[in-house]
């Protein structure tokens, strides 16, 4: 933002209202447009309205506007001071959550800005990926048992000869349980002990051990198996940036947390919580 411009700009502006801009010497920051009622309404703040609206500098009259609801909203927030309302157990509690959120997002951005995520740690990630998920993608179908005891009697019941996948899944149907073929799967996506059998298995034949998922625990059969054509980096790049961002962010908060000094200042059964494991 072009501070000398829009300064000079909204000078112009309250001098033709008959008041004058004060600001603190050598401080752009704080930089006073005007005051309401004693109250200041400043450069910064209208700069974010400014950028929050899109509004550029050359538009004068959006920019007009913008101060002039910003004086009207302190006109109005003034009101609400003079009547106590910035005292009332709900609006204290909405101020200190808008306090909360606005450090929150100002100090987790200053974090990631002073430490931007590295083309070699994207590139190590996504070599990781790949190797993770090996060679080969396999297209998969199973039957989702509630507990593992079931599923691991009907793959010794397939493995003896007893049945076969197509009958449990007319069973498994009959009961109303969940049968799907959810598409192709690469080894990244399992268990490591789960896809190391996945990756010896034959087509059509039932994996020697159950899949568990938040489903349940799933008796699956490979239907198929293609070889996996990994994405080129350019074309994952962003979104293995936006992880990395995200792992920083919960390692720092992680980090803080586990330093922090927490006291609990009501028993734990009169403020509504419960006691953690």
């Amino acid at each position: 933002m072009n501070y000398k411009f829009l300064f000079l700009f909204c000078s112009l502006l309250l001098t033709a209202c008959g008041q004058q801009p004060s600001s603190p010497e050598g401080n752009d920051e704080e930089v006073v447009l005007v005051t309401v009622d004693g109250r200041p309404v400043t450069l910064p703040m209208l700069e974010r309205v400014m950028s929050a609206r899109g509004i550029g500098e050359e538009d004068h009259e959006r920019m007009r506007e913008a101060l002039d609801e910003l004086i009207r909203m302190q006109v109005v927030a003034n009101a609400a001071r003079a009547e106590g309302l910035d005292v009332a157990p709900e609006v204290r509690a909405e101020l200190r959550l808008a306090e909360l959120q606005t450090l929150y997002r100002h100090y987790i951005n200053r974090a990631q800005q002073a430490r931007p995520v590295r083309e070699e740690d994207i590139a190590e990630v996504y070599e990781a990926q790949r190797a993770r998920s090996g060679d080969s993608q396999y297209r998969i179908e199973f039957i989702a048992y509630h507990d593992q005891a079931r599923a691991l009697r009907a793959i010794a019941r397939v493995e003896a000869g007893e049945t076969d996948f197509g009958t449990l899944q007319q069973e498994a149907e009959s009961e109303g349980l969940s049968v799907d073929e959810p598409g192709w799967i690469d080894r990244s996506q399992v268990p490591e002990d789960f896809a190391a059998a996945l990756v010896q298995a034959e087509a059509g034949e039932v994996i020697a051990q159950p899949l568990e998922s938040p489903r349940g625990w799933h008796l699956v059969r490979l239907l198929e198996t293609r070889e996996l054509q990994a994405p080129p980096l350019d074309q994952v790049r962003e979104g293995i940036a936006r992880s990395l961002l995200q792992r920083q962010r919960e390692d720092l908060i992680q980090s803080l947390y586990d330093q922090a000094e927490i006291t609990p200042m009501l028993p734990l059964e009169a403020s509504g919580l419960e006691a953690e494991e």
